[in-house]
């Protein structure tokens, strides 16, 4: 179904590009207005990842009810919001923060199923990596907030507040599967057994969150700091950052013209490297604009391959699977954003963003083990699967 594809677009724009990853945009101001050293700035944007984690926990939980899991993402995301855009000390923006977090790490799990129910089975890893790619548009919407709203950065996070609901009612109105008779349904517990075949993509996952959050907290800081007094600069190259991340909706067709295999080592490679060009020559347009744009399309593709890795290796359960699987990559981001945060320095950037980067390069070994293959019912559907999805 195209309007809950474009609605969970919307979604994922607004709880990861915006409520989520807002934070490393708008993080010179909120320097600037509380006084954050790099260290603190660092352990919120942790607190954050880590709210995402204990959300996609719960969210895994009630696998059975994506609806009311949509729900909890819209609430989270936007209170969240709104709470940064009225915090009045460091205290609360950091609560703020860490609550607008957890949007995100319920609107995934809940989108996957919800794409699970209503989405023809053939077409269901092209629709989960389009939806996914969401993350880019909601970067961009991000940047031009902070262009329209730069004195005022309160009515910035105000309005994504807004955008957080407007995107949580489209999805709702857009799913059909809520008129099926799914009352009977009860989830079966996860047991830690059920997810050991995900070890291989559990540990690539942490790492390549460990080397995204270089740039995810730091990076906006570092381009602002190399040109002071330019700030559209930054801003413009967060922008790019965004509009390439759209490209990570091809992850799905990377997977199945390739193989898993090589679209996780091309999409990891294309960030790490990325992550060093940026902490080498933040200041130099020629590098670092290429560079965000590489990075984007990168992250946003290296996601969506994770979902297709999830629903390859757990088929039954794909929703549990990806929250695992996305669980790791915040891990990995808080980890990252801590040990970052105390080898960051806004002047000389270079020697945190290379050991980002050198993370992100070991990420790559995970998948050189015998990774699964496309199921055959995906490429073809019964004559039953055909008649009842719609798209």
């Amino acid at each position: 179904m195209r309007a809950l594809v474009v609605s969970g677009m919307a979604l994922i724009a607004a709880t990861y590009g915006l409520a989520r990853f807002g934070y490393g945009l708008f993080l010179p101001r909120f320097t600037e207005t509380f006084q954050l050293g790099s260290a603190v700035s660092g352990l919120i944007q942790a607190g954050s990842f880590l709210s995402f984690c204990l959300a996609a926990v719960l969210a895994s939980r009630m696998a059975a009810r994506p609806r009311q899991v949509v729900l909890w993402a819209g609430a989270t995301a936007a209170l969240g919001s709104a709470g940064v855009a009225v915090s009045p000390t460091a205290v609360v923006l950091a609560a703020s923060v860490v609550l607008a977090g957890a949007g995100a790490g319920f609107a995934t799990p809940g989108l996957v199923t919800l794409i699970e129910r209503n989405v023809h089975p053939a077409r269901q890893e092209n629709a989960q990596t389009v939806v996914n790619a969401g993350t880019g548009a909601g970067i961009v919407v991000a940047g031009l907030l902070m262009l329209l709203t730069i004195a005022q950065w309160r009515l910035g996070w105000a309005a994504i507040a807004v955008l957080v609901l407007l995107a949580t009612v489209a999805v709702l109105r857009a799913d059909r599967s809520a008129h099926r008779a799914q009352a009977a349904e009860r989830p079966v517990p996860v047991r830690a057994r059920d997810l050991v075949p995900l070890a291989s993509p559990l540990s690539a996952a942490a790492l390549a969150g460990a080397s995204s959050s270089a740039v995810w907290t730091f990076g906006r800081t570092a381009m602002a700091a190399s040109r002071t007094g330019e700030e559209t600069y930054s801003i413009a190259a967060w922008m790019v950052l965004g509009a390439f991340g759209v490209l990570g909706a091809a992850a799905g067709r990377i997977v199945q013209a390739w193989s898993l295999r090589t679209a996780w080592i091309l999409t990891t490679g294309a960030m790490a490297g990325a992550t060093v060009l940026l902490g080498a020559a933040p200041s130099a347009r020629l590098a670092a604009y290429p560079s965000v744009a590489l990075f984007g399309a990168g992250y946003t593709a290296l996601c969506g391959v994770l979902i297709i890795w999830a629903a390859r290796v757990v088929p039954g359960r794909a929703s549990e699977g990806t929250a695992a699987l996305f669980i790791a990559l915040a891990v990995g981001q808080a980890a990252g954003s801590v040990l970052l945060g105390f080898l960051f320095d806004p002047a000389v950037p270079a020697l945190a963003f290379t050991v980002a980067g050198v993370i992100g390069f070991l990420a790559v070994l995970p998948s050189l083990r015998p990774q699964p293959e496309a199921p055959s019912s995906r490429a073809t559907p019964s004559p039953a699967e055909a008649g009842e999805a719609r798209t």
